[in-house]
């Protein structure tokens, strides 16, 4: 890579921390180091175990480190509702059978089906049908304000899990807050050839 080069990446990456760090509810926006990458990598790949028939996979945090530049906000609760659930619940067969509900979403049961909720703002969509093994999956989900950013590409984000949350506050110098969050950020850069 040449100079020019260098300098568009280094200018690019510090155009998406200002953005983050200006967005609504950030306390706090830095770049993972390699070195916290592989940690927050290994506490996410433990946490995919099982509680009784349940498992938790956090396919989003996994799906972020996979992209060249990992963004990390801290976050408090007068930052933005995301834009799709953040938990799903999905059969063996990979298909979606309940999943967080958005703030004021009512939603519908397609026919023969009902919806049994889990609280206030988790819902199954019940069949009748045998579902055999099922997880709880923490999905990639769009950021739409780096998405907007020219020459970003592949752009996701998710939440760690509790563990992986703190670890990363911790990490930040950040007090054991619980109205504190993460939430990772990963892209791609796709800069235009010189």
């Amino acid at each position: 890579m040449d100079d020019d080069m260098r300098r568009d990446e280094s200018e690019l990456l510090e155009r998406v921390l200002s953005i983050l760090s200006s967005l609504r509810g950030v306390r706090k926006a830095f770049y993972l180091s390699d070195d916290l990458r592989r940690e927050v990598g290994e506490i996410e790949k433990n946490r995919s175990t099982s509680l009784g028939p349940l498992t938790v996979h956090n396919d989003g945090v996994l799906e972020c480190l996979s992209r060249a530049h990992v963004a990390c906000i801290v976050k408090d609760s007068t930052f933005r509702p995301p834009p799709a659930p953040t938990v799903v619940l999905a059969n063996e067969d990979g298909k979606v059978i309940g999943r967080e509900l958005i703030a004021g979403e009512e939603p519908k049961p397609a026919p023969g089906q009902k919806l049994i909720y889990l609280g206030k703002d988790f819902v199954i969509f019940y069949d009748g049908g045998k579902t055999g093994r099922t997880r709880f999956v923490l999905p990639p989900i769009s950021f739409e304000e780096v998405e907007h950013i020219s020459y970003t590409a592949r752009v996701c984000s998710s939440s760690p899990s509790t563990d992986g949350d703190f670890f990363l506050r911790k990490s930040a110098g950040l007090p054991d807050d619980p109205k504190l969050a993460t939430i990772l950020i990963g892209f791609d850069l796709d800069l235009p050839s010189q």
